[in-house]
Parts: structure tokens; C-alpha cells; sequence
């Protein structure tokens, strides 16, 4: 009979492309972790996985296993947290996955995390990066419990939570006239500019507001595009240029002298969709029928909901 640990070492493995990820994950040694590999595969009779010295690659075999072995795992440790929590004990992992468009969401995130983790020791959280095609996919999949959106989904196996709404900001060097001031889209015109790279989301805003006030990116001094929030603020800082970011993020940059920002007045009256500069990101979550939910994350879910509703009762 298969062993479920053997299994989940394996998926471990398989997921992250590397035998030491997964001894660090299990707390075992890596000649540990290929031992319980090649016992899964004396098992099946089959080889899982290509190596080639550190590097490891899933055979037919091992992908075809890795995608039988995941509902298997996420079954049994939904029984052993429903167990678990009958007992009166609250326990679980809890993955949740954001995008390059929802990483804002990391600086809102942890402080309900800490919270409901005063109240639920027991509970482990995981937080990764995925691409934006991927994230409703995985969550679809059942590959993770929740998921930061940029916008909700239309699909109604999917429920969201509001997050957070923000504004974008004109992010500037700490010694820049304009800090704490209110400038036009037209006062952009000849500054140099921080853009976000092609995809963003903060990109795609920046567009809409720039063509309403009859303007393009072209008509700006676009001394470089980055692809973070991060790095938009830090280059900021060094004097590189103005550019726009998340207030909540630039806030806490601007709140130790690192920066400084101005808010952006919306002159032109315009019927385009989206011509703001308000950023909203949602926490979603897979409702579809038949689905089971860990006693941890029915009571997350519970919980992030009342402290967005009711933020000063906790």
C-alpha cells in the first residue's frame, strides 16, 4: 500500500523541482528524501524522476502520479483537520497566491494574518507568486485555498472579498517640490518618469488617464520602465524620476523620509471605463458545490470578512 508521507515528500519534490526544497519543507536530509522517493518508485515499479546531478525533472510517470496524488493529500489533511478541530483544536496549512498586479496586497495581508494567528496558533500559512493567467487556474484547480484579484472573476464558483481599495500616487524623490501637493496630469509633461512595465495593472491605469487628458506615454519623459511597485518607489527615492505606485505601499516609504508623493488631480470629465486612479484587490476563494472546506480556512474566511467589515472591533 502507498505511504501518504512518501507521497507528500514526492509532491513536494515535484512541485518545487528540487529534492533539498523538499528535505527543508519535511525537515529531513536530501539523501532522506530520495530514499522515500526511490521507495515510491520500488513501489510502482516506475522511475519519477530525470536526474541530472541537482537538477531533477518529472518523468510521464511522475507527472501523471503528482496529479493523482494531489487530491489524495489535500483529502487526507482535510480529515485531519476536521478531526482535529471536533477534538476543539483549529489546525492547518492555508496557501494563499498573489500576482505581480496584487502584491500591494502583502503590505495589507500580514497584519489580519497576525491577528487570526493570535486566535488560531495552530494554523501555517504559505505565500507564493504566480503568473496572472495562472492564479484563477490554480485556484480553480483546487491547487491553492485563496487568491489575491485585481478585479473580480466572472465566474460564479469563485467568492471575493474586497481587500482593499487604493489610490495611485505620484511617488517622489524625498526633496521634490511637489511632495504633499496636488499637481495635473498635465504638470507631467517634461519630467522624468518612472513607468510600470507592459501588463501592469498600474500601467493599464496610467494609460486610460493619460488618453482621456488627451495624452500618451509618448508625451512623457519615460526615463525607465520597471516591473515592480518596489522598484518604481526605490528609484524614486535616488532621484531617477516620478512615477506612480500604491499609496498604501508608498506611504510607509514616505512615512521614514525615503520619499515623498503627490496626489494627482483628474481634470477631464471622461465616459471610459476605469478613469480613476483607484486600485482594488479581492481575496477569492473556490464555492463552487460539492467542495470542502478546512474547518482553518472556513474560519479565516470568517474571520478576514468581519475585520474588513468591522476593522476596529478586533
Amino acid at each position: 500500500m502507498v505511504n501518504l508521507y512518501q507521497l507528500m515528500i514526492f509532491v513536494a519534490a515535484g512541485e518545487r523541482g528540487s529534492f533539498s526544497a523538499a528535505a527543508e519543507e519535511f525537515k529531513l536530509t536530501q539523501p532522506g528524501v530520495s530514499q522515500h522517493i526511490r521507495g515510491l518508485e520500488d513501489t510502482y515499479k516506475v522511475k519519477l524522476f530525470n536526474r541530472n546531478g541537482p537538477r531533477i525533472e518529472l518523468t510521464e510517470a511522475g507527472r501523471r502520479l503528482l496529479e493523482a496524488a494531489r487530491p489524495l493529500i489535500a483529502q487526507a489533511l482535510l480529515l485531519e483537520e476536521a478531526f482535529n478541530a471536533g477534538l476543539g483544536e483549529v489546525r492547518g496549512r492555508i496557501n494563499i497566491i498573489y500576482t505581480r498586479n496584487t502584491a500591494a496586497g502583502l503590505y495589507i495581508l500580514p497584519e489580519m494574518l497576525t491577528q487570526f494567528h493570535r486566535r488560531y496558533d495552530a494554523v501555517r500559512f504559505s505565500l507564493s507568486q504566480t503568473g496572472e493567467e495562472t492564479a484563477l487556474e490554480k485556484l480553480q484547480d483546487r491547487e491553492t485555498h485563496l487568491a489575491l484579484l485585481s478585479r473580480p472573476p466572472r465566474q460564479k464558483s469563485i467568492e471575493t472579498l474586497l481587500l482593499y481599495s487604493d489610490e495611485l500616487v505620484l511617488v517622489l524623490p524625498p526633496d521634490h517640490p511637489w511632495n504633499n501637493v496636488q499637481v495635473s496630469l498635465a504638470d507631467l509633461k517634461g519630467q522624468p518618469f518612472l513607468m510600470r512595465a507592459s501588463g501592469s495593472e498600474t500601467r493599464r491605469r496610467t494609460e486610460i488617464v493619460l488618453r482621456a487628458a488627451g495624452l500618451s506615454p509618448n508625451d512623457l519623459d519615460v526615463v525607465a520602465e520597471i516591473d515592480s511597485v518596489e522598484g518604481i518607489i526605490l528609484a524614486a527615492q535616488h532621484g531617477l524620476g516620478i512615477g506612480f505606485a500604491s499609496q498604501v505601499i508608498t506611504r510607509q516609504f514616505a512615512h521614514n523620509g525615503q520619499v515623498g508623493y503627490a496626489q494627482v488631480r483628474l481634470d477631464s470629465p471622461s465616459g471610459e471605463s476605469g478613469f480613476d486612479l483607484t486600485r482594488e484587490i479581492f481575496l477569492g476563494r473556490l464555492v463552487a458545490p460539492g467542495i470542502e472546506r478546512s474547518p482553518s480556512l472556513e474560519r479565516l474566511w470568517d474571520f478576514l470578512r468581519f475585520y474588513l467589515e468591522q476593522p476596529g472591533l478586533l
